[in-house]
């Protein structure tokens, strides 16, 4: 907590915009709640799953808010007891986290979850962003002719935004493909699109593509994700990235650096986007935080950083906010699977903030006001003046 005088300042009771997170179904729930809150979607022996700092954290709270002993079987029998009304337990954690708004990237889970049923449980603003990959495959599963291919997929990226609501794009292109992304003229964009259509490798898996078809591939995405960008530019949305830590096995660590976006950002035409990069590029924080200063054109998601660095947060939102201005940082949790993951990033991101910006007030970096508004920047204003919400009910 940051000190103001003699009173606490408690960023607890901030609402929250989680700028980026997913829908989720309580029947769609797999799996016992300790491996549900790691990042590898390898099974993880008990033994360790359930000495992450993370998983106790959500065990303690939950013991608080569930108003029993902290004994892990009885706890987990609660929270099953309580989920069974479902909208009445999400709504209790959403309230207490004070979740005013949520931006989901409806690309994930597969199938999609029905977005009046999500709205239905969660009881809270939900707004969505647009995943380009979900998009694209359901182009290569029909395979028109490169012309159709394109104009197809601008058509769709339009009417999401004119027609749908959506407020913003995303890329996960870092999955399989990494962030070194380049401008690719039109004619290889064509060339790489009908040899691999010639050779019905498009739905292929990475691992079953020959090398040369894996780099017709890249090329063909690399296009096709600067399109995108481009058609932000035209709508005026932001254009989200994938950057830094995802799910193990599928995510190379060492090609998702957010650095890797250098000649996309700099780019004369490309660099008019607002880019997002989405998990503030973690564990290359302060990469991240060097992009948010030096250029206008991109902004900082905590998602994933916060929950899932437990104790890690403050350290890490203290090294971005070294660099970064504050009006370029947004909250956000990638809660999915689970309201656990929604919830308590919330309430332990608030907390991590407000440790970090007490250090701040302390070294006499800045003043106690000015944590205020910090506060209240991360957490909902940059969101709603980025994405273009109505101000969240405080």
């Amino acid at each position: 907590m940051i000190m103001r005088g003699n009173q606490m300042i408690d960023l607890s009771h901030y609402s929250v915009v989680d700028g980026h997170c997913h829908p989720f179904l309580p029947e769609r729930e797999r799996g016992e709640l300790d491996q549900l809150l790691n990042l590898s979607t390898i099974p993880i022996p008990r033994l360790h799953s359930e000495n992450i700092i993370l998983y106790r954290k959500v065990m303690m709270e939950l013991a608080r808010v569930l108003g029993c002993p902290l004994r892990l079987d009885e706890i987990l029998r609660r929270r099953r007891e309580e989920y069974a009304r479902p909208a009445e337990y999400i709504g209790r954690l959403f309230e207490e986290a004070k979740i005013d708004t949520l931006l989901l990237d409806t690309g994930y889970p597969r199938p999609p979850i029905p977005l009046e049923e999500f709205r239905r449980l969660v009881r809270c603003r939900v707004r969505c962003i647009y995943r380009l990959e979900p998009l694209i495959s359901r182009l290569f599963q029909s395979a028109p002719p490169f012309d159709e291919l394109l104009e197809r997929y601008e058509e769709a990226l339009e009417s999401a935004v004119r027609d749908k609501g959506y407020v913003g794009f995303k890329s996960v292109i870092a999955y399989g493909f990494g962030l070194r992304i380049q401008r690719v003229e039109e004619g290889s964009a064509r060339e790489a699109y009908e040899r691999l259509r010639d050779e019905g490798v498009l739905t292929l898996p990475l691992r079953r593509k020959s090398p040369r078809a894996v780099r017709d591939e890249k090329t063909l995405r690399n296009y096709l994700v600067c399109r995108g960008i481009e058609k932000s530019i035209d709508l005026d949305v932001p254009f989200q990235i994938h950057t830094g830590i995802g799910d193990s096995p599928y995510i190379d660590l060492r090609e998702a650096n957010p650095l890797h976006l250098f000649d996309v950002i700099r780019d004369e035409e490309l660099g008019k986007a607002k880019i997002v990069l989405v998990h503030a590029g973690y564990p290359y924080v302060e990469e991240a935080g060097f992009l948010a200063n030096n250029y206008p054109n991109v902004y900082i998601d905590l998602s994933e950083m916060i929950p899932f660095i437990g104790p890690g947060m403050r350290e890490k939102i203290l090294q971005l906010l070294y660099m970064s201005p504050t009006t370029k940082i947004l909250y956000g949790s990638d809660g999915y699977n689970i309201p656990e993951i929604f919830w308590i990033s919330a309430i332990w991101g608030k907390q991590a903030l407000s440790e970090a910006l007490q250090e701040l007030v302390e070294s006499g970096a800045i003043d106690e006001d000015y944590a205020y508004k910090a506060g209240r920047l991360i957490l909902w204003e940059n969101a709603v003046r980025l994405y273009k919400l109505p101000p969240v009910g405080l």
